[in-house]
């Protein structure tokens, strides 16, 4: 996997940010809220028309991770 932008980069975690969901950096946006947008067939394009704060570069990363090989024990 290379992705151009960090993980840091990417998202961040908070405690006192959307009850600790896991964000778009920058962004009270979850991350699931976008994975949830490409299950049900909507494009990255759209989702940038609608959420304002993030990136191209932030999206194709996360599709990215998403899209990655997990290992299973």
């Amino acid at each position: 996997m290379n992705i151009g932008l960090g993980l840091l980069e990417v998202f961040s975690q908070d405690p006192e940010v959307m009850s600790g969901a896991l964000v778009f950096k920058g962004t009270r946006i979850p991350a699931q809220t976008f994975f949830d947008h490409l299950d049900h067939g909507g494009t990255m394009d759209q989702f940038l028309e609608w959420y304002d704060g993030v990136t191209r570069e932030q999206l194709e990363a996360a599709a990215e991770v998403r899209a990655a090989p997990t290992s299973q024990p």
